[in-house]
């Protein structure tokens, strides 16, 4: 492959990106073609050494935000390379870091929910629970009001448990994601 395929394809890939973006890192890898040649190296050592456009390009669009080529598809130049997983591609330290800290809370969450979700279960049932006692230990005639309380009593419980229970299935998940596992 020459120089100019390698960048033409880069730039391809790149396309999903704000054009100054995209012509800073065309910049940036015609420097390193730039400083190749001045030792000694060949246009196709220099393309070797840097791998696949397709790569050098994926590296590009995950810190920007984008994790697939233009159209969501694989390039056709990238088919015949096999496609990097995400462990494949090095991430920057940072995102590292940050998933590391997802995968922490994800632990803890897990942890949490062993105590939450039981916790949950009985108040989301507290209304037969509720009844039940009110129907057999109740020694007084309920009056209109002592059935008011009983069932806003039930209604706030049940509530509160099913919050819970919403609240820590959408962390987990929304943690697990972030973890990158």
């Amino acid at each position: 492959m020459t120089k100019t395929e390698f960048l033409q394809q880069l730039y391809n890939h790149l396309s999903t990106l704000p054009p100054a973006e995209r012509d800073d890192i065309i910049a940036d890898f015609e420097e390193h073609f730039q400083a190749g040649a001045e030792r000694g190296k060949s246009e196709e050592q220099i393309c070797a050494e840097l791998g696949n456009p397709y790569n050098c390009a994926l590296q590009y669009l995950r810190t920007a935000g984008g994790y697939a080529a233009p159209g969501g598809t694989v390039p056709p130049t990238a088919q015949s390379a096999p496609r990097p997983t995400p462990q494949s591609v090095p991430r920057p330290a940072p995102q590292r870091n940050i998933n590391t800290l997802w995968a922490v809370l994800f632990a803890l969450g897990v942890l949490c929910a062993v105590g939450i979700y039981p916790t949950c279960a009985v108040l989301v049932l507290s209304p037969i629970l509720i009844f039940i006692a009110a129907a057999f230990l109740v020694a007084v005639v309920p009056t209109g009001t002592m059935i008011g309380f009983l069932i806003s009593v039930s209604v706030l419980l049940f509530s509160i448990g099913l919050f819970g229970l919403l609240v820590t299935t959408w962390f987990l998940k929304y943690s697990f994601r972030r973890a990158d596992f």
